[in-house]
């Protein structure tokens, strides 16, 4: 991605890209102009003469350059990992490509050795003509116009939410696999990686120790002047990905700031690795009022540039890698809970170093991270932002009034009075007002504003207070008061709320980021 260029004309390109490719396969004729009046099909076969000349190597890499533009717009799969892969992955792209040609090159070859009768049976869905390319071009247009205008993140939100079979389940299935056996997102407790559970013994989880990768690229610490896994040799390393304004981060905080009291006199060396997942996270004067808010005692480094979280290929908040003594990771955990386990398998890998471990493992009744019918995190933004109400309202980028829509469905919200919808939040104007149907026991936002700045929280028309299902960032007269960019508890609960309305009224200039909810 082009450095100052905004990722949404990337987004918006792919999709003008594929609804061109769909016109084009609509009214083939059209495509025959444009090749013709471009010189694209004159210049494709002048240097398809040239590569038949040449031979080798060479020549095959210049077939490739001649026919590519003008296969494209016969081959929709070839174009949309042009349109749709290759600006947001390089490598993932040119992988995809690679397979596209093989399976390409084996359907040609056995076109050739089968003859005419396999054409003849495959030649429905060649015929520019036919019902089949016109059906496929019109899918196109579709899926065009939705990647343009973020539909796509709506549908793959829809699909998750409402599809008979587990979407997530599937795709995990297709992803990568990451260096370990035992994935916990912040929605499951299961120690499982693709559906398959650990082949590997308590305490440790990863069937082949790796050695970690080196810290890279870290902008700033905080409590250490500077901190290498290679200066740290010998010693039990943990390092934890996280960023402040992620719940499942805060709750996990109790147990490493318990791990690093327990153990750092033993050898125990606590990284914690913060990476934001908003652009308020990444000032260091907020990172390090939240790492003094939480009580933490061990290093912290920002890792704004995502440098060491790609290296570690992490895609979890908050993601937990225990190092052993010679620098190999030996155990891993994302997402909350298990912490007995995480904590057995340090006392272990501190024995391996030669301490003698006597601490009993911190057993603390907790409950489940999510609970069936929770509503989901919920972002504000229009890149992120799934199940607004009133969606056909949005203005992105500039100051709008919107009317709140009558009725919430489930987990829906909608927006009323004036707000600015940006990229990864929403800035309140006058008469700003919030409200969206919740499931759960508990409510977090998170915000940022000038300080002294007011929320007003109430709940199907009740004012909220400390008495009253109010959090712990709700004051008495059931508002918030903001002092930083933070996570900001809203409500709280001993029952589960189903299809409670919560209703937010905004002072002016305050930005609010996503909801996160907890049972």
């Amino acid at each position: 991605v082009l450095i100052g260029v905004d990722p949404m004309v990337w987004t918006v390109l792919s999709g003008v890209i594929v609804i061109v490719l769909g016109i084009t396969m609509l009214f083939p004729s059209l495509w025959v102009r444009i090749s013709a009046r471009t010189g694209l099909e004159q210049g494709s076969n002048s240097l398809l003469a040239r590569a038949s000349k040449k031979g080798g190597l060479g020549g095959q890499i210049l077939t490739g350059a001649a026919l590519g533009p003008v296969f494209s717009s016969c081959s929709p799969v070839y174009a949309l990992v042009l349109a749709t892969v290759l600006p947001v992955n390089l490598a993932l792209g040119t992988v995809y490509i690679i397979a596209f040609a093989l399976g390409l090159s084996l359907a040609l070859l056995a076109i050739a050795l089968v003859g005419q009768k396999l054409t003849r049976r495959l030649g429905w869905t060649a015929d520019p003509n036919g019902w089949f390319r016109r059906g496929l071009a019109i899918l196109l247009v579709l899926v065009g116009l939705m990647v343009s205008f973020g539909y796509d993140k709506k549908f793959q939100t829809w699909a998750i939410d409402f599809l008979p079979f587990d979407v997530t389940d599937i795709e995990q299935k297709f992803l990568p696999g990451v260096k370990n056996s035992s994935i916990n997102s912040s929605n499951s407790s299961n120690s499982k990686q693709g559906g398959k559970e650990s082949s590997v013994n308590a305490p440790f989880n990863v069937d082949v120790p790796y050695a970690a990768p080196e810290l890279r690229s870290i902008n700033d610490w905080i409590n250490s002047d500077g901190e290498t896994l290679a200066g740290l040799k010998g010693k039990v390393v943990l390092v934890d990905f996280w960023t402040y304004s992620c719940i499942n981060c805060q709750r996990t905080q109790l147990y490493l700031n318990i791990w690093h009291t327990k153990y750092h006199d033993d050898g125990l060396v606590i990284l914690g690795l913060h990476a934001p997942e908003f652009a308020f996270e990444k000032v260091p004067d907020n990172v390090s009022a939240a790492v003094k808010a939480a009580k933490i005692g061990y290093p912290v480094g920002l890792d704004n540039d995502f440098a060491t979280w790609r290296a570690y290929e992490n895609r979890f908040w908050p993601a937990k890698y225990l190092i052993d003594k010679d620098g190999k990771v030996r155990y891993t955990h994302f997402g909350e809970g298990e912490y007995a386990e995480t904590e057995t398998a340090i006392q272990a890998l501190l024995a391996e170093s030669g301490v003698s471990v006597t601490e009993q493992i911190t057993r603390t009744s907790t409950r489940s991270p999510a609970s069936a019918g929770q509503t989901p995190e919920t972002y504000l933004s229009y890149t992120r932002g799934e199940r607004l109400a009133n969606a056909k309202e949005v203005a992105t980028d500039t100051e709008a009034s919107y009317t709140l829509a009558n009725g919430l469905n489930r987990n829906e919200w909608s927006l009323g009075g004036n707000w600015q919808i940006g990229r990864e939040s929403s800035l309140s104007g006058t008469d700003a007002r919030l409200q969206i149907n919740f499931s759960g026991r508990e409510v977090y936002l998170v915000m940022s504003g000038p300080a002294g700045a007011r929320v007003s929280v109430s709940i199907d028309g009740r004012t909220v207070s400390p008495a009253h299902l109010g959090g712990s960032d709700v004051r008495a007269d059931g508002s918030v008061v903001l002092d930083r960019a933070r996570l900001y508890k809203l409500v709280k609960s001993d029952n589960f709320l189903e299809g409670k309305q919560l209703t937010l009224d905004f002072s002016p200039g305050i930005t609010a980021n996503a909801f996160t909810f907890g049972s």
